[in-house]
């Protein structure tokens, strides 16, 4: 694999490592490391324990608190299991979110408020977004925005929030240079995930190795530094900044944070640390946070519709009904969210909940209402099916059905 790297960024990393790139260079040949997300709170609605997980994924708890548990697995030794992560019941109830080791380690060392203003502002697909919004309860007060420049990327990011279940969240697909004008010093906490020049994705990736140049690495950091200004007009007074990237030029990473410590006089580093892939498991990231002095104002509410006419919005919460052909009818997503009630509900069984993501029609034993009902699985919301007679009709989304 090796021989698809390109040399200027080999002799970069010799220069760089010194006698620990033999170290590096052997870690190419190194399987992947592959791991999951388990948001509690969706763990706590269920019928099944964190026991129960572990034990069917065989894996191993890096991280736990009060919000998710991150675990690593065995992604070859699962397949024996035939558990397929991507047509996972689970996995579709949004009991669990794909994350990448070193990318996870982040937002377990950034901890996050439960009743936080949180800005993740290069969000897609969506890791860091579901971490924060795992931390922050809506009855506290706690939301996320979740933005994300690129259209197609954001629809990703919208899909994946959507089978997670939650409600407190607004996403936006604005450049930060329109976000700032709407948030002045608004937001507790903010996630600067930037694009990066991919270093840390060479392994896995042969896109990341053949893109890779010089002249990327120092277009990256501009972008990055111009990203941290806008972040820094958005923080409230002692509120903290994360800053990561999946790369490990120091152009990117240690030079990006000297600019915004030689910039700003009332931003100070508490910690910054590189994930290095034959020192941690996972592809690698690096990341800093920082704290802006001063005393933290008021709680922040969540924003209005009105207050985000300037900014380009394509999530608000999650809406229980929508209009389709004249009929109001419930919405998919609302059926991922715990707390939005149903009068109609029907629990799938093992053989059941297989057929339903196919896309099939459930026969079942008992006379249904002619109405719809929200179908779970271990308790969890799946989707909508129509009751006719003693048949469910499906309605789960076609684009999301396994096939």
């Amino acid at each position: 694999m090796i021989d698809f790297i390109k040399n200027e960024y080999l002799e970069r990393m010799k220069a760089d490592l010194g006698s620990f790139y033999d170290k590096y260079i052997l870690t190419f040949e190194d399987k992947e490391t592959h791991g999951i997300i388990i948001n509690k709170k969706k763990l706590a609605c269920s019928t099944i324990d964190i026991d129960y997980v572990v034990k069917r994924f065989s894996g191993e708890i890096v991280c736990e608190n009060d919000s998710f548990v991150y675990m690593t697995y065995d992604k070859e030794e699962l397949l024996k299991s035939n558990i397929q992560i991507g047509k996972d019941p689970l996995h579709h109830a949004g009991l669990y979110y794909v994350q990448e080791p070193s990318a996870a380690k982040v937002l377990c060392d950034f901890k996050i408020d439960k009743n936080d203003a949180v800005l993740d502002l290069c969000a897609s697909p969506g890791g860091k977004s579901i971490m924060s919004l795992c931390y922050l309860d809506k009855k506290e007060g706690g939301f996320l925005l979740s933005n994300e420049i690129d259209y197609g990327r954001s629809k990703t990011l919208i899909s994946n929030i959507d089978r997670m279940g939650f409600d407190n969240v607004i996403v936006t697909c604005s450049r930060s240079s329109e976000l700032k004008k709407v948030f002045v010093e608004f937001f507790d906490k903010i996630i600067v995930d930037a694009p990066c020049s991919g270093e840390g994705m060479m392994r896995k990736s042969k896109d990341a190795r053949l893109q890779w140049s010089e002249t990327l690495v120092k277009s990256m950091s501009r972008i990055q530094k111009e990203l941290l200004n806008d972040a820094y007009s958005m923080l409230k007074k002692g509120g903290y900044i994360v800053y990561s990237t999946c790369t490990f030029s120091k152009e990117e990473d240690e030079e990006v944070v000297k600019y915004v410590l030689d910039k700003f006089d009332d931003i100070k580093l508490l910690k910054s640390e590189k994930l290095l892939p034959y020192e941690y498991k996972g592809e690698g990231q690096f990341y800093a946070i920082f704290r802006k002095e001063g005393n933290a104002s008021d709680t922040t509410s969540f924003p209005s519709k009105k207050s985000l006419s300037s900014v380009n919005v394509l999530k608000y919460g999650v809406e229980q009904y929508e209009k389709k052909y004249n009929v109001t009818l419930p919405t998919h997503e609302s059926t991922h969210v715990d707390s939005i009630i149903f009068d109609n509900v029907y629990e799938l069984n093992d053989d059941e909940v297989l057929k339903y993501l196919h896309g099939e029609e459930i026969v079942t034993s008992v006379e249904l209402k002619n109405s719809y009902y929200k179908v779970t699985y271990k308790n969890l919301g799946m989707g909508l099916a129509k009751g006719v007679g003693r048949v469910l009709k499906n309605h789960y989304p076609k684009g999301l059905r396994n096939m």
